[in-house]
């Protein structure tokens, strides 16, 4: 069975409605469930933490053996590529600049899934960015900044679990942005969501079965 991770209801509501998704609990997490393809889907909650034990009950509780994270994401390099509205596929995770108590851990995604999407890097935060100079310095190592995707991926490695990662920007990251997120985050969502679903249809459709 696949496990959908989504870090808040914004974010998950288009993928839950497009899907048909049936509530299963809401203890530790609300989790949702759906016959064809068979998914398990969590909304943890915004940050590291949450994503990280969210993706574990998955694992560990819900048998799951592959793990997609959906969301949003900022763009931190100036690039048309990289505009409010553009989808990615993640290649490669990480938690930023190492330093202390942080290790210079990265993880690699999945790379056979969603290929009709660009690849591209990811930096996870704690917090949001929404700063031009902490903007200017993270592009140094990644184009997008999220807040949970590198601990997802990271935690799916440690289980030996697959993981894919859809990124969709709302912003830029930079000063004054947040008003631009929230302007964007439902549309971005939307499209997110319509990109999972087909993908788990027409891709691979033989790997996500239970």
């Amino acid at each position: 069975m696949t496990g959908i991770v989504f870090a808040d209801e914004r974010e998950a509501r288009p993928f839950l409605d497009l899907s048909g998704a049936s509530p299963v609990s809401n203890v530790p997490y609300e989790l949702y469930s759906v016959a064809q393809p068979p998914l398990m889907i969590a909304v943890s909650g915004m940050g590291k933490v949450a994503a990280a034990l969210a993706t574990q009950v998955l694992i560990r509780e819900q048998g799951i053996h592959r793990i997609v994270l959906g969301g949003a994401c900022g763009a931190l390099v100036d690039d048309p590529m990289y505009a409010p509205g553009k989808i990615f596929r993640i290649s490669l995770a990480s938690e930023g600049e190492p330093g202390p108590g942080i290790p210079d851990v990265s993880t690699r995604c999945e790379p056979t899934l969603w290929t009709q999407l660009p690849p591209a890097t990811l930096v996870t935060l704690e917090r949001p960015v929404f700063d031009d100079r902490r903007r200017q310095e993270l592009a140094g190592y990644g184009e997008l900044v999220d807040m949970e995707g590198a601990v997802v991926a990271r935690v799916a490695a440690m289980y030996h679990v697959p993981c894919t990662i859809i990124k969709g920007i709302t912003d830029f990251a930079g000063d004054g942005h947040r008003r631009m997120l929230q302007d964007n985050l439902t549309k971005v969502s939307s499209a997110v969501a319509r990109t999972i679903w087909e993908g788990l249809h027409q891709h691979a459709p033989s790997r996500f079965k239970a």
